[in-house]
Order: C-alpha cells, then sequence, then structure tokens
C-alpha cells in the first residue's frame, strides 16, 4: 500500500524535482533534503503564519533574493552554496502556499502563488537598484571650500 503524501510534502517534491531535472542535483540527495529539512521548514513557516508573519510577497522576496545571488556566483563552490540557499528558499515559499491554502488567506493578505510573489519582487529588486545606480551615477561631487 503507497503511503499518503501531505500538501506540503508533496509541494516540496515538486520544487525539489526541479532541481533534480535541472541535473543540480541527485535523487538521493533530493530525497535527503526532503528527509531532514521539510519539517524544520514546515515547522517555521506554520509557526510564522500562526503568528502573523510571513507573505506570498516576503517568501517571494527571499526566493527572488537568492535566485539573484544564484545567477551571481562564480565558481562551483559557490553556485552549490547559493543554489542550497535557493533551493531552502524556494521549499519555504512552497510550504507558505500550501499552509496559507490549508489555514486560509489572512485578512488584507494578497493572493499570489510562490512563482507571481517572486515575479514581483524580483522586479522590485531591479527597479530599487536600478533607481540606486542612478542616483549614484547623477551625484555632483563639490570639490571643498575653506
Amino acid at each position: 500500500m503507497a503511503r499518503q503524501m501531505r500538501a506540503t510534502e508533496r509541494a516540496a517534491r515538486d520544487v525539489v524535482n526541479t532541481y533534480v531535472r535541472a541535473g543540480l542535483m541527485g535523487r538521493g540527495e533530493a530525497n535527503r533534503v526532503i528527509r531532514d529539512g521539510l519539517h524544520i521548514a514546515e515547522t517555521s513557516v506554520r509557526q510564522n503564519y500562526a503568528k502573523g508573519w510571513g507573505s506570498a510577497l516576503y517568501y517571494g522576496q527571499k526566493v527572488a533574493a537568492a535566485r539573484e545571488e544564484f545567477d551571481a556566483a562564480k565558481g562551483p563552490i559557490a553556485r552549490r552554496i547559493k543554489g542550497g540557499r535557493l533551493l531552502v528558499t524556494a521549499i519555504s515559499a512552497a510550504v507558505f502556499a500550501v499552509v496559507e491554502a490549508e489555514e486560509g488567506p489572512r485578512d488584507g493578505a494578497e493572493q499570489l502563488t510562490p512563482a507571481q510573489a517572486e515575479e514581483v519582487m524580483a522586479t522590485v529588486r531591479g527597479v530599487a537598484r536600478e533607481a540606486r545606480e542612478e542616483a549614484a551615477n547623477s551625484r555632483t561631487w563639490y570639490p571643498a571650500t575653506a
């Protein structure tokens, strides 16, 4: 008899499977991540949700930042470390989506999927970066007068 898979485990496995298909990790490592880390992610997300913390945009921002760092990483060790962080944040975002669906959305909460939230926050991060660069480039430096 096949065991029933919880919704949070299904969501985490869907995330991990994209990494396996991309060749970034093997099946054994993926199973180990689920076995050793899912309960930690699920517990922290559920506790934060119960306290009123976290939102789809919060987790989307974390995933967008981790993806940006992963894309900027040079070398195999840096990419592996940043890839691990990206995996953890993506699993947390997927678990949040399941918890929000199970518990029901909070009043005033945005109704976004993890992918939509990541896209929104990546755009926000890009616009903020452009504004900082523009501000840094447009500063006029005056020589000190005595």
